[in-house]
C-alpha cells in the first residue's frame, strides 16, 4: 500500500497526479506545514529534511521503501510499474531527457519566480524551448509522461500569464495536461 503524506503545494500534488494517472490506490495522509506537522519526528523519519511529500510503499518487493522529493516519487512509481517513463531505450531518453530538463530548469526558476525578477530573462528562454518543443510534440517527450507531470504543476500557476499570449504551444500543452482527469483531480483536491 502507499502513503503519501503531503500538503496542497505544486510539489505536494506532483505524486498525486501520477498516482491517480496509474490508477495506483493510495492512502492521503494530510501534513499541514503552516503548523509544523512536517517537522514532527514521525514525519522527519521517512522526510529527513522534513519536506513534503513523502511517500511509504509498504509493497516494495517484501520491504518497505519510503521516499521524499517529489521528482523521486515520479521516477521510482515509474520504474515500479513500467509506465509514463517510456518503453524503449528512445522513448526513455526522451522522457529522461525533458524531465531533467523540468526538474534542473522550470521547476527552481518558477518556484523563485516571485521573489527573483531577475530570473524572469531566464524563464522566457525556458518557455521560449517548450514552445518549440511543443511545436513538435503534444507532449514533452513525445507521449505523456513523468516529464509533463513534473513541470504541470509549476507551471499551470502562470496559464494566464502575459508570457503565454506569445507561446501557443505551451498554453495548449498546460490546458491538455490540466485536462487529464488525474491532473484535473490532484489540482481540485482539497488537502487539510
Amino acid at each position: 500500500m502507499i502513503e503519501l503524506h503531503t500538503w496542497g503545494t505544486t510539489n505536494g500534488r506532483r505524486p498525486i497526479i501520477m498516482l491517480e494517472e496509474l490508477g495506483m490506490p493510495y492512502k492521503l495522509v494530510p501534513v499541514d506545514i503552516k503548523s509544523g506537522a512536517n517537522k514532527t519526528p514521525g514525519h522527519l523519519a521517512i522526510s529527513p529534511y522534513g519536506k513534503i511529500p513523502a511517500l511509504v510503499d509498504t509493497d516494495a518487493g517484501g520491504k518497505r521503501a519510503t521516499l521524499f522529493e517529489s521528482t523521486a516519487m515520479l521516477l521510482y512509481l515509474a520504474e515500479k510499474t513500467g509506465k509514463l517513463a517510456g518503453s524503449t531505450p528512445v522513448e526513455r531518453a526522451d522522457v529522461t531527457k525533458w524531465f531533467i530538463f523540468g526538474v534542473a530548469n522550470i521547476l527552481p526558476t518558477f518556484a523563485t519566480m516571485r521573489q527573483h525578477k531577475e530570473l524572469e530573462e531566464i524563464a522566457v528562454k525556458q518557455l521560449d524551448v517548450l514552445e518549440s518543443r511543443l511545436g513538435e510534440s503534444d507532449y514533452l517527450a513525445g507521449a505523456y509522461s513523468i516529464a509533463d507531470i513534473a513541470v504541470i504543476t509549476r507551471l499551470e500557476a502562470f496559464a494566464d500569464h502575459e508570457w503565454l499570449k506569445t507561446r501557443p504551444n505551451v498554453k495548449r500543452w498546460i490546458g491538455a495536461v490540466k485536462g487529464r482527469p488525474a491532473v484535473k483531480k490532484a489540482l481540485e483536491m482539497k488537502i487539510g
